[in-house]
């Protein structure tokens, strides 16, 4: 009886934590627009169009919008968004904070 409620216990544990994640929004969220960024544009040209297709690239050219003003959104719109994204969605600011203390620490400063 004691097994069966640990395994009882474990497969709600498991089955919470499978709908946390499954339930996750894909597409940029602020924290992962640099990694979608890089992966929009990796790859084969014909890996790239399969891949673009797919539901985070397509929010995230939406998120994108018509960057250059031409009337629709496209890999230019996507890219001229891109050079705006920081890891982490840190800004640039915090960015060149957090290498110059490091780099201030690896000399012993």
């Amino acid at each position: 009886m004691r097994k069966f409620i640990i395994c009882l216990a474990l497969a709600a544990v498991c089955a919470l934590g499978a709908g946390g994640v499954a339930g996750a929004a894909p597409g940029p969220n602020g924290h992962n627009d640099y990694g979608l960024c890089k992966a929009y544009f990796s790859g084969s040209q014909k890996g790239q169009d399969n891949k673009q297709s797919k539901k985070p690239f397509v929010a995230l050219k939406t998120k994108a919008g018509d960057q250059d003003g031409d009337g629709d959104t496209d890999n230019d719109d996507v890219a001229a968004y891109c050079e705006n994204t920081t890891p982490g969605g840190k800004s640039s600011a915090a960015k060149r904070t957090s290498s110059t203390s490091v780099s201030a620490t690896r000399l012993g400063l």
